[in-house]
Protein backbone atom coordinates (compact mmCIF):
# COMPACT_ATOMS: atom_id res chain seq x y z
CA UNK A 1 0.00 0.00 0.00
CA UNK A 2 1.27 3.49 -0.88
CA UNK A 3 -0.49 6.26 1.04
CA UNK A 4 0.82 9.53 -0.39
CA UNK A 5 0.39 11.54 2.80
CA UNK A 6 2.66 9.18 4.78
CA UNK A 7 5.63 9.68 2.45
CA UNK A 8 8.40 12.23 2.40
CA UNK A 9 8.79 14.24 -0.79
CA UNK A 10 11.77 12.06 -1.77
CA UNK A 11 9.74 8.90 -1.22
CA UNK A 12 6.78 10.42 -3.05
CA UNK A 13 8.90 11.11 -6.12
CA UNK A 14 9.81 7.42 -6.38
CA UNK A 15 6.28 6.18 -5.65
CA UNK A 16 4.71 8.53 -8.20
CA UNK A 17 7.22 7.49 -10.84
CA UNK A 18 6.19 3.85 -10.36
CA UNK A 19 2.45 4.41 -10.09
CA UNK A 20 0.05 4.34 -13.04
CA UNK A 21 -3.11 5.48 -11.23
CA UNK A 22 -4.06 7.60 -8.24
CA UNK A 23 -6.98 6.68 -5.97
CA UNK A 24 -9.01 9.44 -4.28
CA UNK A 25 -11.60 8.49 -1.62
CA UNK A 26 -14.51 10.91 -1.26
CA UNK A 27 -17.56 10.74 0.99
CA UNK A 28 -19.61 12.97 3.25
CA UNK A 29 -20.20 14.15 6.79
CA UNK A 30 -23.91 13.57 7.18
CA UNK A 31 -26.56 11.88 9.27
CA UNK A 32 -26.93 8.11 9.03
CA UNK A 33 -29.85 7.52 11.35
CA UNK A 34 -29.55 6.81 15.07
CA UNK A 35 -27.06 3.94 14.72
CA UNK A 36 -24.23 5.07 12.38
CA UNK A 37 -21.59 7.78 12.78
CA UNK A 38 -21.71 10.91 10.65
CA UNK A 39 -18.39 9.78 9.13
CA UNK A 40 -19.87 6.57 7.70
CA UNK A 41 -19.61 7.47 4.00
CA UNK A 42 -16.01 8.61 4.10
CA UNK A 43 -14.96 5.79 6.43
CA UNK A 44 -16.36 3.16 4.05
CA UNK A 45 -14.89 4.90 0.99
CA UNK A 46 -11.48 5.24 2.62
CA UNK A 47 -11.34 1.56 3.59
CA UNK A 48 -12.50 0.42 0.15
CA UNK A 49 -9.88 2.68 -1.44
CA UNK A 50 -7.21 1.38 0.94
CA UNK A 51 -7.97 -2.22 0.01
CA UNK A 52 -7.98 -1.38 -3.68
CA UNK A 53 -4.62 0.36 -3.38
CA UNK A 54 -3.22 -2.57 -1.40
CA UNK A 55 -4.34 -5.02 -4.10
CA UNK A 56 -2.73 -2.97 -6.87
CA UNK A 57 0.62 -2.62 -5.13
CA UNK A 58 3.09 -0.18 -6.68
CA UNK A 59 0.78 0.44 -9.64
CA UNK A 60 -1.33 2.82 -7.55
CA UNK A 61 -0.97 5.62 -5.03
CA UNK A 62 -3.59 6.46 -2.41
CA UNK A 63 -4.46 10.14 -1.97
CA UNK A 64 -5.87 11.64 1.26
CA UNK A 65 -9.68 11.49 1.54
CA UNK A 66 -12.26 14.25 1.23
CA UNK A 67 -14.66 13.96 4.19
CA UNK A 68 -17.29 16.37 2.82
CA UNK A 69 -19.78 15.95 0.01
CA UNK A 70 -23.10 17.08 -1.45
CA UNK A 71 -25.48 16.48 1.45
CA UNK A 72 -27.98 19.33 1.29
CA UNK A 73 -30.86 16.82 1.29
CA UNK A 74 -29.77 15.64 4.76
CA UNK A 75 -29.63 19.09 6.38
CA UNK A 76 -32.90 18.42 8.18
CA UNK A 77 -30.93 16.15 10.52
CA UNK A 78 -28.38 17.47 13.00
CA UNK A 79 -24.67 17.21 12.26
CA UNK A 80 -24.87 17.20 8.48
CA UNK A 81 -22.29 19.38 6.71
CA UNK A 82 -22.47 19.98 2.98
CA UNK A 83 -20.59 21.41 0.01
CA UNK A 84 -21.96 23.16 -3.05
CA UNK A 85 -21.56 21.22 -6.32
CA UNK A 86 -19.09 23.80 -7.63
CA UNK A 87 -16.91 23.23 -4.57
CA UNK A 88 -16.68 19.48 -5.16
CA UNK A 89 -15.98 20.02 -8.86
CA UNK A 90 -13.22 22.49 -8.00
CA UNK A 91 -11.70 20.11 -5.43
CA UNK A 92 -11.49 17.23 -7.89
CA UNK A 93 -10.16 19.46 -10.65
CA UNK A 94 -7.47 20.99 -8.43
CA UNK A 95 -6.29 17.64 -7.06
CA UNK A 96 -6.21 16.10 -10.53
CA UNK A 97 -4.27 19.10 -11.86
CA UNK A 98 -1.71 18.53 -9.10
CA UNK A 99 -1.53 14.82 -9.93
CA UNK A 100 -0.93 15.62 -13.61
CA UNK A 101 1.93 17.88 -12.53
CA UNK A 102 3.30 14.84 -10.69
CA UNK A 103 3.05 12.64 -13.78
CA UNK A 104 -0.25 10.85 -13.01
CA UNK A 105 -2.88 11.02 -15.75
CA UNK A 106 -5.30 8.31 -14.58
CA UNK A 107 -7.42 8.69 -11.45
CA UNK A 108 -9.97 6.47 -9.74
CA UNK A 109 -12.41 8.22 -7.41
CA UNK A 110 -13.78 5.81 -4.79
CA UNK A 111 -17.00 7.43 -3.64
CA UNK A 112 -18.93 6.47 -0.51
CA UNK A 113 -21.87 8.87 -0.98
CA UNK A 114 -24.45 8.63 -3.74
CA UNK A 115 -25.14 12.37 -3.57
CA UNK A 116 -21.66 12.99 -5.01
CA UNK A 117 -22.25 10.94 -8.14
CA UNK A 118 -23.58 13.56 -10.56
CA UNK A 119 -20.93 16.14 -9.67
CA UNK A 120 -18.15 13.57 -9.91
CA UNK A 121 -19.31 12.48 -13.36
CA UNK A 122 -19.35 16.08 -14.54
CA UNK A 123 -15.92 16.73 -13.01
CA UNK A 124 -14.54 13.69 -14.82
CA UNK A 125 -15.77 15.04 -18.15
CA UNK A 126 -14.30 18.49 -17.56
CA UNK A 127 -11.00 17.14 -16.23
CA UNK A 128 -10.59 14.85 -19.21
CA UNK A 129 -11.33 17.70 -21.62
CA UNK A 130 -9.21 20.37 -19.94
CA UNK A 131 -6.37 18.53 -18.21
CA UNK A 132 -5.78 15.40 -20.26
CA UNK A 133 -6.47 13.26 -17.19
CA UNK A 134 -8.85 10.27 -17.29
CA UNK A 135 -11.06 10.00 -14.20
CA UNK A 136 -13.09 6.90 -13.34
CA UNK A 137 -15.77 6.91 -10.65
CA UNK A 138 -16.44 3.87 -8.43
CA UNK A 139 -19.41 3.97 -6.06
CA UNK A 140 -20.29 0.76 -4.20
CA UNK A 141 -24.02 1.25 -4.77
CA UNK A 142 -23.40 1.11 -8.52
CA UNK A 143 -20.54 -1.37 -8.76
CA UNK A 144 -22.29 -4.06 -6.71
CA UNK A 145 -25.84 -2.75 -7.03
CA UNK A 146 -26.92 -5.97 -8.74
CA UNK A 147 -25.97 -7.95 -5.62
CA UNK A 148 -27.53 -5.84 -2.88
CA UNK A 149 -31.23 -6.65 -3.49
CA UNK A 150 -30.61 -10.17 -2.19
CA UNK A 151 -29.97 -8.73 1.27
CA UNK A 152 -32.79 -6.23 1.81
CA UNK A 153 -36.42 -6.82 2.63
CA UNK A 154 -38.68 -6.00 -0.34
CA UNK A 155 -40.99 -3.06 0.06
CA UNK A 156 -38.46 -0.70 1.61
CA UNK A 157 -36.07 1.90 0.29
CA UNK A 158 -32.41 1.10 0.78
CA UNK A 159 -28.75 2.17 0.26
CA UNK A 160 -28.63 4.65 3.14
CA UNK A 161 -28.13 3.54 6.75
CA UNK A 162 -30.06 0.39 5.83
CA UNK A 163 -29.15 -3.29 6.20
CA UNK A 164 -26.78 -2.95 3.23
CA UNK A 165 -24.77 0.10 4.30
CA UNK A 166 -24.77 -1.01 7.95
CA UNK A 167 -23.32 -4.37 6.87
CA UNK A 168 -20.62 -2.58 4.88
CA UNK A 169 -19.82 -0.51 7.97
CA UNK A 170 -19.52 -3.65 10.11
CA UNK A 171 -16.91 -4.98 7.68
CA UNK A 172 -15.03 -1.74 6.95
CA UNK A 173 -15.01 -0.22 10.45
CA UNK A 174 -17.21 -1.77 13.16
CA UNK A 175 -16.71 1.28 15.38
CA UNK A 176 -19.08 3.15 13.04
CA UNK A 177 -22.04 1.08 14.23
CA UNK A 178 -23.89 1.76 17.49
CA UNK A 179 -25.56 -1.63 17.82
CA UNK A 180 -27.58 -0.58 20.86
CA UNK A 181 -29.33 2.05 18.71
CA UNK A 182 -30.41 -0.21 15.85
CA UNK A 183 -34.12 0.23 15.11
CA UNK A 184 -36.68 -1.05 12.63
CA UNK A 185 -37.98 0.78 9.57
CA UNK A 186 -38.93 4.41 10.10
CA UNK A 187 -40.02 5.27 6.57
CA UNK A 188 -42.77 7.85 6.14
CA UNK A 189 -43.93 8.33 2.54
CA UNK A 190 -45.17 5.35 0.51
CA UNK A 191 -42.82 3.96 -2.12
CA UNK A 192 -42.79 5.92 -5.37
CA UNK A 193 -41.60 3.89 -8.33
CA UNK A 194 -40.77 7.03 -10.32
CA UNK A 195 -38.39 8.88 -7.99
CA UNK A 196 -37.29 6.57 -5.19
CA UNK A 197 -33.61 5.88 -4.66
CA UNK A 198 -31.74 3.86 -5.74
CA UNK A 199 -33.88 2.79 -8.68
CA UNK A 200 -35.79 5.95 -9.54
CA UNK A 201 -36.44 6.75 -13.19
CA UNK A 202 -37.25 10.43 -12.63
CA UNK A 203 -34.91 12.96 -11.01
CA UNK A 204 -36.70 14.96 -8.32
CA UNK A 205 -34.60 16.41 -5.47
CA UNK A 206 -36.30 15.84 -2.10
CA UNK A 207 -35.33 16.30 1.54
CA UNK A 208 -34.38 13.00 3.13
CA UNK A 209 -36.77 13.71 6.00
CA UNK A 210 -39.63 13.02 3.57
CA UNK A 211 -38.50 9.41 3.30
CA UNK A 212 -37.52 8.59 6.87
CA UNK A 213 -38.39 9.87 10.32
CA UNK A 214 -35.03 8.92 11.81
CA UNK A 215 -32.74 9.27 8.77
CA UNK A 216 -32.34 5.54 8.08
CA UNK A 217 -33.86 3.43 5.33
CA UNK A 218 -34.69 -0.25 5.26
CA UNK A 219 -34.20 -2.36 8.38
CA UNK A 220 -30.63 -2.05 9.69
CA UNK A 221 -31.34 -4.71 12.30
CA UNK A 222 -30.90 -7.22 9.46
CA UNK A 223 -27.27 -6.17 8.91
CA UNK A 224 -24.41 -8.56 9.63
CA UNK A 225 -20.61 -8.70 9.31
CA UNK A 226 -21.02 -11.71 7.01
CA UNK A 227 -23.13 -9.73 4.54
CA UNK A 228 -20.64 -6.89 4.76
CA UNK A 229 -17.69 -9.13 3.97
CA UNK A 230 -19.46 -10.72 1.02
CA UNK A 231 -20.30 -7.33 -0.47
CA UNK A 232 -16.91 -5.75 0.21
CA UNK A 233 -15.13 -8.75 -1.33
CA UNK A 234 -17.34 -8.45 -4.41
CA UNK A 235 -16.67 -4.72 -4.64
CA UNK A 236 -12.93 -5.30 -4.39
CA UNK A 237 -12.90 -8.05 -7.03
CA UNK A 238 -14.71 -5.82 -9.49
CA UNK A 239 -12.78 -2.67 -8.58
CA UNK A 240 -9.42 -4.41 -9.05
CA UNK A 241 -10.52 -5.95 -12.37
CA UNK A 242 -11.71 -2.57 -13.65
CA UNK A 243 -8.67 -0.62 -12.45
CA UNK A 244 -6.18 -3.07 -13.94
CA UNK A 245 -8.06 -2.77 -17.23
CA UNK A 246 -8.15 1.01 -16.85
CA UNK A 247 -4.38 1.09 -16.35
CA UNK A 248 -3.52 -1.25 -19.23
CA UNK A 249 -6.06 -0.35 -21.92
CA UNK A 250 -4.64 2.26 -24.32
CA UNK A 251 -8.19 3.14 -25.35
CA UNK A 252 -8.60 4.61 -21.87
CA UNK A 253 -5.66 6.98 -22.25
CA UNK A 254 -6.59 10.65 -21.64
CA UNK A 255 -7.72 12.57 -24.69
CA UNK A 256 -5.00 14.73 -26.34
Amino acid sequence: MTALSTLTTVEAASALARASVAIIPIGATEQHGPHLDLRTDIAIATELARRLDQSLGERSILCPPLAYGLSEHHLGFAGTLTLRPATLLAFLRDVCESLVANGITKVVVVNGHGGNTDATRLAAREIGRDLGCSVAHLMWGQLIGDLTPAYFEPGHRYHHACEIETSLALECDPSLVHTDALTGPAEIAPLDGFTDSPGGRVDLPQPFSRWSANGALGDPRRASPEIGKTLVDAFLDRAVAFTEQFIDDPAKEPAP
